[in-house]
């Protein structure tokens, strides 16, 4: 009698076992096989949301069918805290595995801009305003943040001018203004940093390093003269004359500056002006690129003092004034 009934209690342990092991295998294959996700779905997890709010608000977005199972599984897997809010795009097909690992990995969607080379602060957040990423005058409140511009490039930085680097950015939805500014600031740092032990072959500190670079990347577009131009500059700055520079002009002028420069204008004293000041204005007057920050550090061996534009991006070179004069009388009469 003893036997028989261990026999049907082993035996239902086995069957148990079995209908277990069944269900396991099927909830394991409905959790990491089975389509969950019906079409490209985007989804926005704010910050501070539990795994509770976030399981419910994936079932209503038909992201996953049971958030019953998807607590479940998350919790098997340990990962109830590590779940990251931001915005998520779920590809068509994806499994509830899926989904949940993508949450982990903070995988989140991301968006492209491009912040074109020479643009001053102001605008940078006229552009960033204007494709709806930051608030344009927020962004240029931050921008006089001292204590934001003393935590990311020390008490001696006047101004973020010069450091914002151009570049295509990834980045997530809605960023703040500020965490644009540092996105930017250090990738700067990242492109700049490699750099900075030849500044001292051309005996210039960081600050005059980044002035020139953004006076030679708003005096040409075309890359084969930037060395060229910085040669010029370097040439006038070691004999004491006066670098002449028309961007520097139009930058110290600020909102007055309606697209023409007048000859007026040359002689009016700011401390931009570099027809009125010798050397290097106090700080750069625009965001120049890694080109325009090697051209500084690298001027080519040439003996130019003069350059002119000839009209078509390019610029004609002189050594001395006779052959400048000659050469304005040539392309700018």
């Amino acid at each position: 009698m003893k036997s028989k009934k261990l026999f049907y209690i082993t035996a239902l342990i086995i069957i148990v076992l079995i209908l277990l092991g069944a269900s396991y295998l099927t909830v394991s294959h409905y959790i990491h096989k089975v389509p969950s996700v019906s079409e490209n779905m985007i989804v926005d997890i704010p910050k501070g949301a539990g795994l509770k709010d976030i399981s419910s608000k994936l079932k209503q977005a038909g992201v996953i069918k049971s958030d019953e199972l998807f607590i479940l599984y998350v919790m098997s897997e340990g990962w109830q805290n590590e779940l990251k809010a931001g915005e998520y795009e779920f590809d068509k097909g994806s499994t509830m595995s899926e989904v949940a690992a993508k949450i982990v990995r903070g995988d989140v969607l991301l968006y492209r801009v491009t912040i074109p080379e020479g643009l001053t602060v102001k605008e940078i957040a006229g552009l960033l305003g204007k494709k709806g990423i930051v608030d344009e005058q927020e962004f240029l409140l931050e921008t006089q943040n001292k204590e934001l511009l003393r935590e990311l490039l020390g008490h001696g930085a006047i101004s973020f001018e010069g450091y914002l680097f151009p570049e295509t950015y990834s980045y997530s939805r809605a960023p703040s203004s500020q965490e644009f500014i540092r996105l930017m600031v250090n990738r700067f740092k990242t492109v700049y940093e490699p750099l900075s032990d030849m500044r001292d072959k051309v005996n210039l500190t960081d600050k005059e390093v980044l002035t020139l670079a953004s006076i030679i990347e708003k005096e040409t577009g075309a890359a084969f003269e930037r060395p060229i131009i910085s040669a010029v500059f370097h040439n006038r700055l070691r004999i004491g004359m006066k670098l002449d520079s028309d961007p520097t002009v139009i930058y110290g002028m600020g909102e007055r500056y309606a697209g023409n420069l007048r000859r007026r204008d040359l002689g009016e004293a700011t401390e931009y002006n570099t027809y009125v000041i010798k050397g290097l204005p106090p700080g750069p007057i625009a965001n120049p690129g890694k080109d325009s920050i090697m051209a500084a550090l690298n001027p080519a061996d040439v003996k130019y003092l003069y350059f002119v534009s000839r009209g078509d991006g390019t610029h004609h070179f002189s050594p001395n004034y006779r052959e400048h004069q000659r050469a304005v009388y040539k392309y700018q009469r």
